[in-house]
């Protein structure tokens, strides 16, 4: 879930902004929850998780490059055998 110090800074930003333009703005625990219940209704990943997974993507991209360019060298090499 999100951590609270990133919820306070939510609750905090909304609640200025909300005051810069002229609105009233409810309690800073009711504002809290609202925020609260609207981060828990997205599909949020950690950044921890994000970081594991853009490393996975970058391998398996790495390997798949890898792949195709030894697919490439075969191809090359069976068409250079028929001439």
């Amino acid at each position: 879930m999100i951590n609270s110090d990133i919820l306070q800074r939510l609750t905090q930003e909304i609640s200025g902004r909300l005051n810069a333009a002229g609105q009233t703005t409810p309690g800073s625990t009711a504002l809290k929850s609202l925020v609260q219940e609207a981060v828990s209704k997205l599909d949020l990943v950690t950044r921890e998780d994000y970081e594991r997974l853009l490393q996975i993507h970058q391998r398996t991209r790495q390997r798949v490059d890898e792949l195709a360019k030894r697919v490439e060298e075969l191809e090359n090499k069976a068409a250079s055998d028929k001439n």
